[in-house]
């Protein structure tokens, strides 16, 4: 029994071994892998969550993206999510440098806003701080401060996806762009990570359309932190966009829990091993 107890262990530690997901090292690298399976369909790996949204100029030859224009330069691309380890992962694909400033007719990078319970609320943020810029709405609080009890500035469109100033309608709050306000309870080297591309450090070979410009975010944020903001561990919505709010980009990560995969080869594996147990004893 002794001979046979541990090569059936053995075996099934290979089998977990083999299907193990890596980990994800948050560098701004947003690779295959770690994050996708493709870089040219951006699909996600298994275990994360994702939404693929690219602007297709032979459909929208205008820039149009929804609800506002700018093509390429505006497009939130793709936006995936994962927790793990207790973590939650964050990446994101975007023809929209992070390096913009809000001035003129030119808006800068949004913050990433968190909508626990999935009711539009956005109760917390991730702030990203654009040191160049001297807008309020690039510049607010610290860079990868993540806040709770957050308040938003909105984009220049309504909810029916006209401008807001000709509408006379309000700006749609379903689509916060930049943090205004709220308490800090974490940054970096207190229970975030945060890196991004921009400038002249953009990356081709990604997407339908190989030579243009992407720019990546990628972060982790300490769960225990979504935990002090109010997350009560349900589903939720990460949401991203630019200061206009040209195009907007939402996620809901998947829950924390052990990968359905691996579950089942221990269930395989235990059953193999009670099952070469019971032979050995009959026989």
């Amino acid at each position: 029994m002794k001979n046979l107890k541990f090569p059936a262990l053995m075996m099934l530690g290979s089998l977990f071994c083999s299907h193990a997901s890596a980990g994800i090292n948050v560098d701004g690298k947003i690779d295959v892998g770690e994050w996708l399976v493709s870089t040219s369909t951006l699909k996600a790996v298994a275990g994360v969550e994702s939404t693929i949204e690219e602007w297709n100029p032979n459909i929208n030859p205008n820039g149009y993206l929804t609800p506002g224009y700018g093509g390429q330069a505006y497009d939130a691309e793709a936006l995936y999510a994962k927790i793990e380890g207790g973590k939650l992962f964050i990446a994101l694909i975007t023809g929209h440098d992070p390096g913009t400033v809000t001035a003129g007719g030119s808006y800068g990078a949004g913050d990433f806003a968190l909508d626990f319970g999935k009711d539009g609320s956005y109760e917390a943020g991730v702030n990203f701080r654009n040191m160049a810029s001297t807008s309020a709405k690039d510049s607010f609080g610290d860079h990868a401060g993540f806040y709770r009890n957050a308040t938003w500035d909105l984009g220049l469109w309504d909810r029916d996806g006209k401008e807001a100033r000709v509408s006379k309608k309000a700006p749609d709050s379903q689509h916060p762009t930049s943090l205004n306000g709220g308490e800090i309870i974490g940054g970096l080297n207190d229970g975030v990570e945060f890196v991004y591309t921009s400038g002249s450090n953009w990356k081709k070979g990604y997407g339908q359309y190989q030579n243009d410009k992407h720019y990546f975010y990628e972060m982790s944020i300490d769960t225990s932190l979504l935990t002090e903001a109010g997350w009560d561990g349900k589903a939720f919505n990460i949401h991203w966009t630019e200061n206009c709010a040209n195009d907007s980009i939402i996620v809901d990560p998947p829950s924390a829990v052990p990968e359905p995969g691996s579950l089942a080869l221990l269930g395989i594996g235990l059953f193999g091993v009670i099952g070469m147990r019971r032979r050995k004893q009959n026989g």
